[in-house]
């Protein structure tokens, strides 16, 4: 009988390892897949009580963990999406939990930059930070609310309005977090925030930034006239932006981003590839017109065209 069970143990033992070795090779790891989204985050703890301080030494981490361990997107991008956040943390009491406060600034690139100055929320140094689309949770629903449209901002850069389905994601955390029992102070803003990236009005900015961002990427693979032809389609769009509004905020924080690339696309030349003078000058002459305040770069971009 000994024996018996003895060899039925065993069968069980390899049987085990056999269905382990399966799981490995049928289900790669994730880093496999490379990363989607690269998170920078900092948390200020300066205001903090001292033994708060000490338990909330690792938020950052955390944070970062809980963004770049998820699979928020089913395509994988040439590059993952930077997500950069900055939080100043105060002490707000505790009662069943340590209450938090913060402002919070979430920032990609150059040129996108959301402030956020009314996030509350419970937090102890033990908690799981889990991602959960049903129960409000007013610590990860903000950080996937900010995240979601981060990626949208990404996507609509390689493709035309590719970013639509994550900016409705982002709405829909929103109106969830407006409208939930544990309602909290800021998701009215946020609603406004992600109302407006949808809008109709915000369109021209977002195939500005898909027409840029594209152009960079030819010019990256030296395919110069496609990469000014692209970039033009977009000085033509800020063109029309400014027509409409010249001051308009947006545009003027593109530009202060993106003006040297932009001046450098055109006077860009390869020995196959000789820029239209004509053309780039047009082009110089319509930056100079909507953003001034660099016209001098412009001007001695456009003087190394055709000579």
């Amino acid at each position: 009988m000994d024996a018996m069970n003895h060899r039925k143990t065993r069968n069980r033992t390899w049987i085990t390892a056999g269905v382990l070795a399966l799981c490995l090779l049928v289900i790669p790891p994730q880093d496999a897949r490379g990363q989607q989204v690269r998170a920078d985050v900092m948390a200020h703890l300066e205001a903090l009580p001292v033994l708060h301080r000490e338990q909330m030494a690792d938020f950052g981490l955390t944070l970062a963990d809980y963004i770049e361990e998820w699979d928020w997107l089913e395509e994988d991008l040439p590059e993952p999406v930077h997500v950069g956040i900055e939080a100043i943390l105060a002490f707000m009491g505790s009662a069943v939990k340590t209450q938090y406060g913060s402002r919070l600034t979430v920032y990609s690139g150059t040129d996108l930059k959301y402030l956020d100055r009314w996030w509350f929320f419970e937090y102890e140094r033990e908690d799981y930070l889990q991602h959960d689309d049903q129960q409000f949770n007013a610590l990860t629903w903000l950080i996937d609310y900010y995240v979601h449209i981060m990626i949208g901002h990404a996507l609509d850069k390689y493709t035309e309005f590719g970013g639509q389905s994550h900016f409705q994601r982002a709405n829909a955390i929103a109106l969830d977090g407006r409208f939930s029992r544990e309602f909290q102070r800021g998701w009215d803003e946020r609603l406004d925030l992600i109302d407006g990236i949808l809008a109709e009005d915000y369109k021209p900015y977002r195939l500005v930034r898909n027409r840029y961002y594209r152009g960079l990427a030819a010019q990256k693979d030296n395919k110069l006239v496609e990469a000014r032809t692209l970039c033009r389609e977009a000085v033509d769009l800020m063109a029309e932006i400014h027509e409409k509004n010249p001051r308009d905020k947006w545009l003027s924080e593109f530009l202060n981003a993106h003006y040297l690339q932009l001046a450098d696309v055109f006077s860009a030349e390869s020995p196959t590839e000789v820029p239209d003078a004509e053309s780039s000058r047009e082009a110089y002459d319509l930056l100079i017109k909507i953003d001034p305040t660099h016209r001098s770069t412009y001007e001695e971009h456009a003087e190394q065209v055709g000579s």
